[in-house]
C-alpha cells in the first residue's frame, strides 16, 4: 500500500514541499532523521549539502545556493503570460490581488515538488480529534467488514479531486499512485480480506446537482456503501449552502429508493488555494459544516468524513504549495494518501 507513516517506529514517507518563492520548508512533524529527499516523479535524488540543508532549530528543510531541487519565484507563481518552460502549465485568472496563478493539470508541480523520507520524534496527528466521527454510524457496512471475506461493492459520486486528478497514476506519470477513492477501496479489501468493487462515478467540474442529472448511471449500482463527495466547485458558484444541502438529500433519497441497504458516507471538500477567488475558505468551512449537520441529522446510515478539517489540520504546517497537485484546488500524491487514511479512519473506526 502507499502508506503515509509507519506509527510504530515513526517514519514518515514522502511528504512533500515546494520551495515556492522561498528557500525554507517545513515538515509536519518534528524531525529525528532526515532519510531521503528527492523527487516521486522524476527519479532525482537529492543529496545532503549538495542540494540541501536541515535547520534543527527551526525545523526547516533549506535549499543553498546551485541547489538541483527546483525553486519558483513570484513571477513563475503568477505568470503574465504562458509558462513556457512546461507546455501544459500555463496562467489562470483570477488571483485575490488582481494577478494570474500557475495552474497545471497534469504533472508540472510533482515535477517541481520534493518528497522527504523521514524519522520524527514522535507523529502527533490525532484523527479522532480532527475528523471527530459521527458515532454508531453504518452498522451494515461496518458489520460487513468485521466478517471479513466476501464481497462489498462501493459506488463513487464526487468531482475532479474523487475522479482522480491529480495523483500520479490517474494521470500515468511516475510513480502512479492511484487517488485516493482507489487507495481506500484497496486498504479495505487487503485489512478486511474482502473482494471491494469500487465504481466511481466521479466527473472533472462536477457540482452537487450532477447526481441528479445522470440518475440512471448510478443508481442501478446497489452498492453496500455510497460516498458522495462534493463541494469545491459549488462553493466557487454557490453563496449559501442551501441548494448544495438539498442536492445531496435528493441523492441520498435516489439511492435509498433503489437500495434501500444502502449506507453512505458525506464527504466535505478540502479547501483551495487561499490566493485564489474561487476558492474562498470561508465558503469551505461554511459549507463542510452544513454537511456535518444533515450527517448528524440524517441518522445511523449515514456517516460524514471531513477532509475540510484534515486538509486544514496539514495547513497548520505546511503551505498550500507544498501539498497541491494543480496550483489551484486538487491535492497531490501526498494529498491523496491523506484523505484515504481520513476516509479509512471513518469507516474503519468501529470495524
Amino acid at each position: 500500500m502507499w502508506n503515509l507513516w509507519n506509527q510504530k517506529n515513526s517514519e514518515i514517507f514522502g511528504e512533500t514541499g515546494m520551495f515556492a518563492d522561498c528557500d525554507e520548508v517545513r515538515l509536519l512533524f518534528p524531525v529525528r532523521k532526515i532519510q531521503r529527499i528527492f523527487c516521486s516523479a522524476t527519479g532525482m535524488e537529492y543529496l545532503p549539502e549538495r542540494d540541501w540543508n536541515f535547520n534543527p532549530e527551526t525545523q526547516q528543510i533549506i535549499r543553498p545556493e546551485n541547489s538541483r531541487i527546483p525553486r519558483l519565484s513570484d513571477e513563475d507563481l503568477h505568470p503574465a503570460g504562458p509558462f513556457y518552460p512546461n507546455p501544459g502549465a500555463r496562467a489562470i485568472q483570477g488571483g485575490l490581488d488582481g494577478r494570474p496563478l500557475l495552474f497545471d493539470n497534469r504533472n508540472f508541480f510533482a515535477e517541481h515538488q520534493f518528497a522527504v523520507d523521514y524519522i520524527a520524534e514522535e507523529i502527533d496527528f490525532p484523527l479522532e480529534e480532527i475528523l471527530s466521527p459521527l458515532s454508531g454510524r453504518l452498522p451494515r457496512f461496518r458489520a460487513k467488514l468485521s466478517r471479513r471475506g466476501g464481497a462489498i461493492r462501493i459506488s463513487w459520486l464526487g468531482d475532479s479531486i474523487s475522479e482522480g486528478y491529480n495523483a500520479s497514476g490517474y494521470h500515468k506519470f511516475s510513480p502512479f499512485q492511484p487517488p485516493f477513492a482507489e487507495l481506500a477501496a484497496r486498504h479495505l479489501g487487503e485489512r478486511f480480506s474482502l473482494c471491494v468493487e469500487l465504481r466511481n462515478h466521479s466527473l472533472s467540474g462536477a457540482r452537487s446537482e450532477y447526481p441528479l442529472t445522470c440518475v440512471k448511471k448510478w443508481s442501478d449500482d446497489c452498492p453496500d456503501l455510497q460516498v458522495i463527495a462534493f463541494g469545491m466547485n459549488d462553493f466557487a458558484v454557490s453563496d449559501e449552502a442551501e441548494e448544495y444541502l438539498a442536492n445531496i438529500q435528493k441523492t441520498v433519497q435516489i439511492a435509498q429508493l433503489a437500495s434501500p441497504e444502502t449506507e453512505f458516507l458525506l464527504i466535505a471538500s478540502m479547501s483551495g488555494n487561499p490566493e485564489w477567488s474561487n476558492t474562498p475558505l470561508k465558503k469551505a468551512d461554511e459549507f463542510s459544516r452544513a454537511l456535518r449537520q444533515l450527517a448528524a441529522e440524517a441518522g445511523k446510515h449515514v456517516a460524514f468524513a471531513d477532509l475540510f478539517s484534515l486538509w486544514q489540520r496539514l495547513l497548520k504546517r505546511k503551505t498550500f504549495m507544498d501539498l497541491t497537485g494543480n496550483g489551484v484546488n486538487h491535492p497531490n500524491d501526498f494529498g491523496h494518501r491523506v484523505f484515504a487514511l481520513g476516509v479509512n479512519f471513518i469507516l474503519e473506526k468501529e470495524a
